[in-house]
């Protein structure tokens, strides 16, 4: 007798966006259940630090801002240790201004490219921090330059995966990270929900949009039986 729904999803959210794989391998569902499956599959949708990145900064919904942090010549560190001093002490003053907490950062110090002039990009929320904040909490330092990252301008730049690219663009030295953000910001990222199919396809939700994709931005299971992949954007509520 054939099964029923012999195709298992397995679905990613992190805020607005969704990453979801099917898998034809029904059977390992069968016999160990959800939680196997989530352990298998979960790890699939966010295997590389970039997919990571990319599940962190869907937290922020439509409500990130894309700073870049410049340095006036006379604060302009030597090196990439005093950047990061640096980063310490803005990161204490967007404390104080909360006044608690600051869950919701992400940033990246760069400085190979162009004139390898060191400088620090973060992504901070519009709700804790608006460019009238953030230019003034930097104003010791240098200029801040802010960018909206709208559902738009997500869905223009190929989803938030388009900014952890830019994020992550230049090559990290051995041994180092290529970004840092809150250790609090993980805990927001809910675990992979698993359901069964009939189809063998990722249906989307009515009114979300989907997201484009290339090769490479496939997650990899080798010959575990993985059958299709999505990722889209929910409908606004």
């Amino acid at each position: 007798m054939p099964m029923s729904e012999p195709y298992v999803c397995v679905r990613q959210r992190a805020g607005p966006l969704v990453k979801a794989l099917v898998t034809d391998n029904y059977g390992y569902f069968r016999r160990y259940g959800p939680g196997a499956v989530r352990g298998r599959c979960g790890p699939a949708l966010s295997r590389t630090s970039l997919d990571k990145l990319e599940l962190r900064l869907a937290l922020f919904g439509y409500d990130g801002i894309f700073y870049t942090l410049t340095f006036d010549d006379d604060y302009l560190p030597s090196d990439r240790a005093g950047a990061e001093r640096v980063w310490d002490a803005f990161l204490k003053r967007l404390r104080r201004w909360k006044r608690g907490p600051v869950d919701f950062y992400v940033y990246r110090i760069e400085g190979l490219h162009g004139d390898h002039r060191l400088h620090i990009h973060t992504f901070l929320r519009d709700a804790d921090f608006p460019p009238a904040v953030v230019q003034f909490l930097w104003r010791k330092w240098g200029a801040a330059y802010d960018v909206p990252w709208t559902r738009e301008r997500v869905f223009s730049e190929q989803g938030y995966r388009g900014l952890a690219i830019y994020f992550t663009k230049e090559v990290p030295e051995v041994g180092r990270h290529p970004w840092g953000c809150s250790r609090a910001l993980s805990k927001y990222i809910p675990p992979p929900e698993v359901t069964t199919c009939k189809s063998g396809m990722v249906r989307l939700p009515k009114g979300a949009t989907p997201l484009p994709m290339q090769g490479r931005d496939r997650p990899q299971l080798g010959g575990w039986g993985l059958y299709g992949y999505s990722r889209y954007l929910l409908p606004e509520k």
